[in-house]
């Protein structure tokens, strides 16, 4: 699974192209046309079988399933998980619901030596910081045990981003929060 996978719901409405088929028997992909945009969308073999792959081109489907994107760059699949024919010509429209986000922390080491080298009052400084800037609801500070670097005190690890920054001072506070909660 990629670090930056996240999954979302989808549903569109548009119009069959054709199939895309695996082994030359099963149905792999739809291949969808949304106004000016086709969407190649991967079928599941337990709808793949019940598919009716004589459905003509230019068919009008209604699709909802789930998006999964891969990276940063935005690259992204779509699974289907129910598929509706649809008799009457419908307008063409894609939907993608908010994204699945992880729940945003801070992890600050509180092992003797972190918390010696200022990890107490750096903690303090986040918990400020956060509710100056509104995000005290969104982003949760969360104790832990040693992360490996206590020569390098104090450290901080910031979630969903999994990125760990180490002699973190009270003064670097503002632009990590900047970096990355805004």
């Amino acid at each position: 699974m990629s670090k930056f996978l996240t999954i979302s719901p989808f549903r569109l409405i548009g119009q069959l192209e054709n199939f895309v088929m695996k082994d030359g028997v099963k149905t792999k992909y739809l291949r969808i046309r949304v106004t000016s945009r086709e969407f190649w969308v991967e079928i599941p073999e337990k709808l793949g079988a019940y598919l009716d792959t004589k459905l003509s081109p230019k068919a009008w489907l209604e699709v909802e399933g789930t998006r999964e994107t891969k990276s940063r760059m935005g690259i992204f699949k779509l699974k289907a998980e129910t598929i509706k024919i649809l008799t009457q010509p419908q307008e063409p429209y894609v939907v993608i619901m908010q994204e699945k986000v992880s729940k945003k922390r801070i992890l600050v080491c509180k092992q003797t030596e972190c918390w010696e080298r200022g990890g107490k009052t750096l903690c303090q400084q986040i918990k400020t910081k956060l509710v100056d800037n509104g995000l005290e609801n969104q982003v949760e500070i969360r104790l832990t045990g040693c992360l490996k670097q206590c020569k390098k005190g104090p450290n901080v690890v910031i979630l969903p981003d999994k990125i760990q920054y180490n002699q973190v001072s009270i003064r670097q506070v503002d632009n990590l929060l900047k970096k990355h909660f805004t």
